[in-house]
């Protein structure tokens, strides 16, 4: 079976856009611009901000960089969803000019120009950091060459970065880059929910919809993100419409509400984005299925007492390990919905909801009451996963 490429418009076609509303920043959509600045005491041809914008070799586009009669440390990024622990391997086509002579692709005096492609498995934006890995330097005068990298993810998201950094200023200074791919390494593992900068997640209503069924979504974060949208890929890979209900502020999250309708079955990919889809905020799995929903009633084989600990968006792996050990000797039931606490027609369901502030503002006893009630709602606030394990273990249904 073909693999899909996991990075976003890799043949950086289609259109280009200006990056936060600078013109001389035309990259491709769903990839951003980086440079770095010039060093104090540095000659005034050194590391300047370059310009990006469209360009089309052998009757193919590609994105340039460019500083003519000067030099550059400076590339593109984007952020892509991974599976911690998983191995990715990166390929990406680059081809450079540099000449001081005005014929297009000549290689009079040409300098070298340091082309490399990177990773930081961490997420991470900043392009000097030392966590980032990187090929090596590859000198591609006037001619397409492959830049490959292998890396293991040690975060749900990973950063691509690629980068020039001619070592002279030239007349002719310029590097293009297309075709970039990034593949898993073995099994493909996928998250259900990625939660990003500033505590960043969505939430749906409902979240089993049927095709045909309207979704609301609500993204949230701690940061007021700039430039942002919701986009929503299909089964089929192509992008579902999706519809913007406007921003609000409540307490200290933003929010932002969106509509999409699935209108087929099969798994949806809902990503909340930044800068044309380059950024990943935040990241939510659903699946539209025909099979009957949940429902706020529904008779068990027999009567029993469920005690449903209720994780927010926002746990990792820690807090869920915690959480298990907490409520082994309970046998208490673990999960991430609040609808799967409180559904049920049974005498006694408690939802031990874990740090309920960590959700977008409908985790309180007034919803629970509404939507179902019967079902106990009890708040608990754990500044660690080693408070939450130690609650858990000495708290009994009569407290």
């Amino acid at each position: 079976m073909e693999q899909v490429n996991l990075l976003a418009n890799g043949d950086f076609d289609g259109d280009f856009y200006a990056y936060r509303n600078d013109e001389q920043l035309e990259v491709a959509t769903a990839w951003g611009p980086w440079w770095l600045e010039p060093g104090d005491g540095d000659p005034q041809w050194k590391n300047q901000k370059p310009e990006f914008n469209a360009a089309s070799l052998d009757e193919r586009p590609a994105q340039r960089v460019r500083t003519p009669y000067a030099t550059h440390t400076a590339g593109l990024w984007q952020q892509i969803p991974a599976a911690q622990g998983n191995r990715y391997e990166l390929s990406v086509m680059g081809q450079a000019w540099s000449s001081e002579d005005e014929t297009p692709g000549s290689r009079k005096e040409a300098s070298d120009v340091n082309l490399q492609v990177g990773a930081d498995p961490t997420g991470g934006l900043d392009p000097s950091s030392p966590l980032i890995k990187w090929s090596d330097p590859a000198q591609p005068l006037s001619r397409w060459e492959t830049l490959r990298l292998s890396v293991q993810a040690e975060a749900s998201i990973v950063t691509i970065f690629l980068r020039s950094s001619p070592s002279a200023p030239k007349r002719q200074q310029s590097v293009f880059w297309r075709n970039a791919v990034m593949l898993p390494d073995g099994r493909f593992k996928r998250s259900l929910a990625i939660v990003g900068a500033g505590d960043t997640h969505i939430t749906l209503e409902p979240d089993h919809p049927q095709p045909g069924q309207a979704v609301a979504v609500l993204a949230s974060s701690m940061r007021n993100h700039p430039f942002v949208e919701l986009r929503v890929q299909r089964p089929d890979g192509r992008l579902a419409t999706t519809l913007f209900r406007g921003s609000s502020q409540e307490d200290d999250r933003t929010l932002w509400r969106y509509t999409f309708t699935p209108d087929v079955e099969g798994l949806y990919d809902l990503r909340f984005v930044g800068d044309q889809g380059a950024r990943l905020l935040a990241q939510r799995l659903v699946r539209a299925s025909q099979q009957t929903q949940l429902v706020p009633s529904g008779e068990p084989r027999q009567n029993y007492r469920r005690v449903y600990v209720l994780l927010p968006p926002t746990a990792t792996e820690k807090w869920i390990v915690a959480a298990a050990r907490g409520s082994y000797a309970g046998r208490y039931t673990l999960g991430f919905s609040a609808d799967d606490a409180g559904v049920g027609d049974l005498e006694e369901r408690f939802v031990l909801a874990v740090n309920p502030h960590h959700w977008p503002g409908i985790l309180t006893s007034t919803w629970f009451k509404q939507h179902y009630p019967g079902a106990s709602f009890l708040p608990i606030v754990a500044n660690s996963p080693e408070d939450l394990e130690s609650w858990l273990k000495n708290w009994t249904v009569d407290d």
